[in-house]
């Protein structure tokens, strides 16, 4: 039984967070569509709202809700005329801590 628990928690602990795979998700979608254009709120935003929906389907609410506000609250500031491109390279950083 404990190799079982042993195994058990390894691949658990091993495995990304949820907020981790939102952000990821975030950052790897801003790199596909228009890398170089200046990014707006609006992008971060519409990103982060399909990622979040298709990585929480099936949670329950408080978990999936809880989820989404763990990774928004780790997005960075969007500098002044940056590219979707840096900001998905420190967009992906960040999610390493989360």
């Amino acid at each position: 039984m404990t190799t079982n628990f042993d195994t058990a928690l390894h691949q658990f602990l091993a495995e990304p967070s949820r907020a981790q795979q939102i952000l990821t998700a975030v950052a790897s979608a801003l790199r596909s569509e228009d890398p170089f254009e200046p990014l707006t709120l609006d992008m971060v935003n519409d990103y982060l709202r399909g990622a979040a929906l298709v990585i929480t389907d099936g949670l329950p609410d408080i978990v999936a809700d809880e989820t989404i506000r763990h990774a928004a609250r780790a997005l960075p500031s969007i500098f002044e005329r940056e590219t979707a491109d840096a900001y998905a390279l420190r967009l992906l950083q960040i999610a390493r801590s989360v």
